[in-house]
Order: C-alpha cells, then structure tokens, then sequence
C-alpha cells in the first residue's frame, strides 16, 4: 500500500494530472487560515484538502500561489495582469508554513458521498493541468477563496443553499474588519482604491473573504442537508499581539505634523522654507495621483475607479512643482493653482460624503494643500509688482 500511495502522488506531482478512484475512507475539506501580519497574508487564506487513508494519500489544493519567474512580473503585478496558479502540497508541509507563521487553521469536511468526492477530486485534477492551472486573479471576484468556493458548487448536480445572514455591508465594511489592526495599510488601500467599494455586497459575495466562506459554509445545505459534517481546528495559534497606539495613527500623525508645519510657516515667513515644503507637498500628492490614474484607468484591479481622492492628489502637481522656485509662475500655472484650489474645496464635502472611499486621515492633506495654494498665490501677488518696476 505504502508503494501504492508513492506511486500516486509521483504521478500527480510529474504528470500534473492523473485521475484514479478514490476508496470509501476518503474525505475532501475545506482549510480556512487566519490572517496574517504581512500584507499579502492580511485577509486569510483557503484550501482544498484530499485526504485518502487507505491510498495514505494526503495532498492540499491551493489556488493562491504564483510564480516569481513570470515574465514581467512585477509590472504585470502592478497591473493586476499576474496569473495565478493552483498548487499542490502534502498536508504535513502545507499546514507546517501556517504553524510557523503562527496562523489558526481550521478544517471543515464535507459530507458528501463517493461519486461527489470523486468528481470534486476530478476537477481539481483537471484543473492542475498545466494549461488549466493559471487564471487572471482577481481579489474581490475571482481569488483563492471563490475559486474553491465554485469548485466545490460545480462538483454538485444541484445548488448549495447558503443561509449566510446579510448584514447590509459594502465591501469597504468588509475589508475594515481586517484592515483596523493594521491602520497605515488601512490608509494605503482606502487612498488607492476608490467609490465602487462602497458598494453593498451581496451574501453571496461576502465570500471572497475565507472567513465569511467558513461561515457560510457551518450553515449551507445540499439537497435539505447540512453540506458540511465535521469541523475541527487543526492548529490554533497563540492570540497575536496587536500594537496600535492612537499617537502613531495616520490621522494623529498626519494632523500633528501638518498642524507644527502651519504653525512654522506662519511664523517663519521664509520663502525658501515655503517653497520647500510645497515642493515637497506636491511631490507627494502628485505621486499619490499618478498611481490613482495608473490604477484606475491602466490596470485590472476591481474598484479603482472613480476614486475621489484625486481630488486632493492631483498628478498634475508633478508638472506644478517645477515651477515652485520660479519668482514668477506663468500663466497656466497660475490659473492651474486656481483650478486646484476649486477641487480642494469640492473634496471638503466630498470628504464627509464618501466615506470611507476618501479616508479620514487624508483631510490633513486637503488643509495643507489649501494652506500651500494660498500662500503661493500671495507669494506671486508680492512678486508681480516688484517685477513691473
């Protein structure tokens, strides 16, 4: 039996794809792992398992790995365009990366009889194949999560029915309950993404996050049975240790630190330190522009577009700035600033309006971008007479 079960997993693992029966004792579950604290790990993770005592046959199905020899990968990364894979792993390995990251796993194994094993088990198979294994991720439709989802509900002649209660949230509300133990990420995303993530999910898509697809599936049934029969947690980590004072949140630091720069600058009143500091602040916010233009209108991630940030992190100010030193800004420049400040204005009732597509912690920015504007234009009002003479 011991050669029997070798013999299997080297053909599953050289030929990528070998369909052979599964015995009675086999069980197919569901691996749901919680969050971790790197960024790409911060929403959770979820597997297949196939496990076949009698064939000693233990292998986990994975569809969130990709490849770092992809051609273009980074650039393809940056664009939403990197394919992602499904991955084979014996169980012991699979679950030893998850203890060493200090991750909880929890199994939920499904009550289904042998030709439904059978056929989920054919399709993953299938899908391992080298020209099936690969597809264009997606993080809110189309990810590790929905992937396994749908395998399991395509490997069934009928409907699962899920009862998953719908408490009215947007995809935002969602992806706070994860993102508030991290809140500089938190910032970072809610700046980048944009307004459709306001929009309410539906129960249903509640499950691209594992641990609303755990959830769902404790309470799914299959023709008026429940789908699944055990749930077990098959490593549980220590409770990890969350560190977030409020005096190095984004809001705090940004509002302080905007708050000491006024403060200098009014009291200061030194061009070269004005000058300097807008320059800066352009900089800034025009880099923050240009990656909200390049992922809203150059790339495939979902909810990028519109993104009411672009209100106050304009990509033009990258052209603007190399006019800060200049005693005297030309025209368009001038009537740019102008222009600038009517969006600073729009985005102040944008800001209470869209939350939490615009963040709170980004407010600071739109008072000193209006504060800068200001200031250049007086800048310009001192110079000109000065330049007639």
């Amino acid at each position: 039996m011991k050669k029997l079960s070798i013999f299997i997993i080297a053909l599953l693992s050289v030929f990528e794809s070998f369909a052979f029966p599964l015995s009675k004792e086999a069980e197919i579950s569901i691996l749901t792992c919680s969050p971790g604290s790197e960024l790409y790990s911060l929403f959770g993770h979820t597997a297949i398992r196939v496990s076949d005592p009698s064939l000693r046959f233990d292998q986990v199905f994975n569809f969130g790995t990709f490849d770092f020899e992809t051609p273009g990968f980074y650039l393809k990364y940056a664009q939403g365009l990197l394919p992602y894979q499904l991955a084979v792993s014996s169980y012991p390995f699979f679950l030893s990366g998850y203890q060493r990251e200090n991750r909880t796993v929890y199994s939920q194994t499904l009550k289904l009889d042998s030709l439904e094993k059978q056929t989920l088990f054919d399709l993953l198979l299938e899908n391992y194949r080298p020209e099936n294994r690969s597809y264009l991720y997606n993080f809110l439709f189309d990810n590790c999560t929905t992937r396994s989802r749908d395998i399991v509900q395509k490997s069934l002649p009928s409907s699962i029915t899920w009862h998953l209660a719908n408490t009215d949230k947007s995809f935002w509300n969602l992806l706070d309950e994860y993102l508030r133990i991290s809140p500089w990420v938190k910032w970072g995303i809610h700046t980048i993404l944009g307004q459709p993530g306001n929009r309410k999910a539906t129960t249903f898509e509640y499950m691209f996050l594992p641990d609303y697809l755990m959830y769902g599936l404790d309470s799914a049934t299959y023709n008026g049975n429940p789908l699944v029969e055990k749930t077990e947690i098959l490593y549980q980590a220590p409770p990890p240790k969350i560190s977030n004072p409020w005096y190095f949140s984004p809001w705090f630091v940004f509002s302080s630190g905007i708050l000491l720069l006024i403060l200098l600058l009014q009291k200061q009143k030194n061009l070269k330190l004005l000058n300097t500091i807008t320059l800066l602040f352009f900089l800034f916010t025009g880099i923050v522009g240009a990656l909200i233009v390049f992922l809203g209108f150059f790339t495939e991630h979902p909810i990028t577009a519109p993104n009411w940030n672009i209100l106050w992190a304009n990509p033009l100010n990258l052209i603007a700035m190399w006019f800060i030193f200049s005693r005297q800004f030309p025209r368009i420049i001038r009537g740019y600033l102008n222009l600038y400040l009517i969006l600073l204005a729009i985005a102040i009732p944008v800001w209470f309006l869209a939350q939490p597509a615009v963040p709170l912690a980004s407010f600071p920015f739109i008072v000193m971008m209006i504060y800068l504007c200001f200031r250049q234009k007086q800048k310009q009002k001192r110079i000109s007479p000065n330049l007639r003479k």
